[in-house]
């Protein structure tokens, strides 16, 4: 075995074939920044293997090491395009296992001279074995498009296999010439253009669509409380708040009609509370009632179910939720008869759960000939019947709080909208521990702070202060509560989650009640950490290794100032012990007798002083420090603190 010298190397195609790949995987690296099912790993897995191949024999210049390569590289193309069908990935070991074997059996010729009676043309046809297999296979699956991945696939297989089979063709009539080496070599690494550009389009048109969904979705969020809000400065009788619900899912829906039961958990029955529009009986009318609109649409205003009891029973009694687009051919929708208004072309009907209590049924119907619901109008009722199920246990809150005391002042109503949004317990886990304490100031906080539970591995952690008091303040909160909740439950990183609230809290809030926010993405298993800010206090965190405390700041405006605002995230990571301590203006410029601030230094002292105490210990003394040093002075901003300790 002889090895090539430097000139010889830098004579033959390795240089340009390097450039080639270090730009595709460029590409790919690019993509993978986005891709949340990790597929540009496999792409740029088989573009490594590329890079050993081709530098191996640049060095070394010996035929078999392209060959061997060349296999792996066919197994290597298969798996990237079937890896997205797990149905597929046993065949896939199947193939891999031949094709090591003819791996094998090639090696053990070229080195010992085994097997010297095979023609070496018959172990190109693994080759040609692969291109055909993978061909079969991805017609085979070319309906299947659940995921981004497998879309990308459906879209780049047919370019793939033909520049590879055209790659295979050329070597056998042009194989060991300067123009197969330098010229067919490199063309057949272009298929990774294409591919890379692909994934690159659906990653921007996922990122439209998804931020589109969501900013619709924050739109009818926002009339839903904005309509509900009105009625409630001036109405609290429930008929009404549900009645501006009812209309609101209804044009958030394009809906033809719409009906809203609640549960008499006495009687064990439903009752409506309000209708809106046309809606037609979609259970057996019976037999005495005329077949006419107006005592059909009487007789619907005015309906009683025991639960289980009809559909809208039923959902009651489960809880399921029930999608039904093509109402016609569908058992569970019954037919009463052909005139127009008892007919229902589609049906979606959603259960009103407070926590695990289901409190009413809320349900809609398109009517015309030929309309049918979309999964987007489902997942549209499904966001609205859970936040107006939010937004009307705040309003059983108002009249339990009004039944208690007569008249309640505004402070005291938004005190219980407060009360029903903080986490009454926070989760605790093996590998991360958190503490929490809320003081207001006046009676009333305009302080928020969550701990949302994205993945079984992942938490979020929320912490903000809204200007202003009363319920207007109060209102606002909910809304940004809302919409985290919303937007939380997607793979965007924190700065892309506070670029969404803000879009949809700016224009549509007083600019006296913006909001300041700070947020911390932590995986619970690798203790990455992502954070972002809105305007908010610094992030502390303190390093058990160098036993010092980092200051994370990050310069933003408050939510609901600017609509354009881009936010920025910074990247970190929480080792064993490492503690991450989240606060609002209230803590460090809480005031002593002599006018002195508490400050973000006293604050880091506390810390780093109990480091080694459970993070409820640590907001304890926190707590009890902030207390002892304002003495009896009454303060006017109200104190949250927000722990959290890693524990490997």
């Amino acid at each position: 075995m002889s090895i090539r010298t430097f000139s010889q190397i830098l004579e033959s195609s390795v240089l340009s074939n390097i450039f080639i790949l270090v730009g595709m995987a460029a590409l790919f690296i690019l993509v993978r920044r986005k891709d949340t099912e990790s597929h540009a790993n496999s792409f740029l897995a088989t573009i490594f293997l590329l890079l050993i191949r081709d530098v191996l024999f640049s060095v070394f210049g010996i035929t078999e090491i392209h060959f061997i390569g060349d296999i792996f590289y066919f197994v290597f193309v298969l798996f990237t395009l079937l890896l997205p069908y797990p149905r597929s990935r046993l065949i896939l070991v199947f193939i891999t296992l031949i094709n090591v074997g003819v791996a094998a059996l090639f090696s053990l010729r070229s080195l010992f001279g085994i097997l010297k009676t095979i023609p070496s043309w018959l172990f190109l046809l693994i080759l040609f074995f692969d291109i055909a297999v993978g061909v079969l296979l991805m017609l085979a699956k070319r309906k299947e498009k659940e995921s981004q991945a497998q879309v990308l696939v459906s879209e780049i297989w047919i370019p793939t296999f033909g520049i590879l089979l055209a790659y295979v063709v050329a070597g056998i009539f042009l194989d060991s010439t300067p123009i197969y080496s330098r010229l067919v070599v490199p063309l057949s690494y272009w298929w990774f253009l294409p591919a890379a550009l692909v994934a690159l389009r659906l990653q921007d048109e996922q990122m439209v669509a998804a931020t589109t969904y969501y900013e619709e979705s924050i739109d009818s969020l926002y009339n839903l409380f904005l309509n509900t809000g009105i009625v409630l400065k001036g109405s609290f009788v429930t008929e009404d708040i549900l009645s501006s619900m009812n209309q609101t899912v209804v044009a958030e829906t394009e809906s033809d009609g719409g009906i809203i039961f609640l549960v008499d958990e006495f009687d064990d029955q439903i009752m409506v509370k309000s209708y809106v529009g046309t809606f037609p009986p979609p259970f057996a009318l019976p037999e005495s009632l005329p077949r006419k609109q107006n005592r059909i649409e009487s007789y619907m205003k005015h309906l009683q179910f025991s639960l289980g009891e009809t559909i809208f029973g039923d959902i009651a009694k489960t809880g399921k939720n029930v999608f039904i687009p093509a109402a016609q051919t569908d058992t569970r929708i019954i037919k009463n008869g052909e005139e127009d208004f008892l007919r229902i072309s589609s049906f979606i009907a959603v259960p009103l759960m407070v926590e695990d209590k289901i409190i009413g049924v809320l349900a809609v119907v398109k009517t015309r000939v030929g309309e049918q619901f979309t999964e987007k109008d489902f997942d549209r009722c499904k966001l609205l019947g859970n936040f107006g199920t939010l937004a009307l246990s705040h309003f059983f809150s108002f009249l339990e709080a009004n039944e208690r005391s007569g008249l309640k002042q505004s402070a005291d109503t938004a005190a219980e909208i407060q009360k029903t949004i903080l986490p009454k317990k926070l989760p605790q886990f093996p590998s991360l521990q958190m503490g929490a304490f809320s003081a207001p100031a006046l009676g009333v906080s305009g302080d928020y702070y969550d701990v949302i539970q994205t993945r079984k591995d992942r938490i979020i952690g929320v912490i903000g202060d809204v200007a202003g008091k009363g319920v207007a303040a109060a209102l606002v909160m909910v809304m940004i509560r809302s919409i985290l909740h919303l937007v939380t439950n997607t793979s965007r990183d924190m700065a892309t989650v506070l670029d969404w609230i803000n879009r949809g809290i700016t224009g549509k809030i007083e600019l006296d009640h913006y909001c300041t926010l700070s947020v911390i993405g932590i995986d619970m298993v690798t203790g990455e950490a992502e954070y972002s800010n809105a305007g908010h206090q610094p992030l502390l965190i303190y390093r058990r290794k160098s036993d010092s405390l980092e200051t994370i700041e990050i310069d933003s405006v408050p939510i609901g100032v600017e609509k354009n605002t881009e936010y920025a995230r910074k990247i970190l990571k929480l080792a064993d012990g490492d503690i991450a301590v989240m606060y609002t203006d209230g803590i460090v410029e809480a005031m002593n007798e002599q006018g002195r601030q508490y400050g973000r230094k006293t604050l880091s002292s506390v810390i780093t002083r109990h480091k080694d105490l459970a993070p409820k210990e640590i907001v304890a003394k926190i707590k009890s420090d902030v207390s002892t040093f304002v003495g009896s002075v009454r303060q006017h901003d109200d104190q949250t603190v927000l722990v959290f300790k890693m524990k490997f």
